[in-house]
C-alpha cells in the first residue's frame, strides 16, 4: 500500500476512538460504582469494605451494560442504520467503489457483459458504463489503484493489465 500521511493519521485517530469507547465506559462505571458505594449506608456482608463492595457495584454495572448492548446489537440492529448513515453522510463516497468492487466487478461482471452485449446493445450500454466507471474510480485515486493491486495478487490474475486496456 501506498504511504499516505494523512490516511496514516486516520488510521491513528480509529485506533484511538476504538480504545476510547471502551475506557470511557470503564472509567464511568468505576466512577459510578465507587459513587454508588459512597452512599450505601449499610455496609455490611459484602459491602463491608470498598475493595469488595465496590468491585460487586462495578461487576452490577458492567452486566446492565453487557446486557443493554446485546439487545442494542440483537434486537434492535442499529449497527444497520449506523452503517446506512456513515455511508449517506459522506457525499464524497457515493460514486467511489472498494478495491474489492473494483476487482470484482472487473473480473466477473465485465466478461459476462462483454459476452452478452454481442448481442445484446442494452448489456454492451451497461459494460460500457460499467468500465467507465471502473475507469473513473482508479484514474481518481492512485492508493485505490495500489490497493487494487494488493487484492489482484490474491487472485493470481493479470487484472492490472485490463484496467490498463481500458484507458
Amino acid at each position: 500500500m501506498a504511504f499516505s500521511v494523512k490516511k496514516w493519521f486516520m488510521l491513528q485517530m480509529w485506533r484511538v476512538q476504538q480504545m476510547s469507547a471502551i475506557l470511557s465506559l470503564v472509567m464511568l462505571a468505576i466512577t459510578d460504582a465507587l459513587l454508588v458505594y459512597d452512599m450505601v449506608s449499610w455496609r455490611s456482608g459484602i459491602f463491608e469494605t470498598p475493595y469488595t463492595g465496590a468491585t460487586v457495584i462495578l461487576l452490577g454495572i458492567a452486566l446492565v451494560i453487557w446486557g443493554a448492548s446485546i439487545i442494542w446489537d440483537l434486537k434492535l440492529k442499529m449497527w444497520r442504520e449506523q452503517t446506512t448513515v456513515l455511508i449517506e453522510r459522506n457525499p464524497y463516497a457515493k460514486e467511489k467503489m472498494s478495491s474489492k468492487e473494483v476487482v470484482l466487478y472487473g473480473l466477473t461482471w465485465l466478461p459476462v457483459l462483454d459476452t452478452l452485449g454481442k448481442n445484446d446493445p442494452e448489456a454492451k450500454a451497461s459494460a460500457d458504463a460499467l468500465r467507465k466507471w471502473i475507469e473513473h474510480v482508479t484514474a481518481d485515486d492512485p492508493i485505490l489503484r495500489n490497493d487494487i493491486k494488493d487484492v489482484v495478487s490474491l487472485t493470481g490474475r493479470d487484472f492490472l493489465s485490463t484496467l490498463d486496456k481500458l484507458k
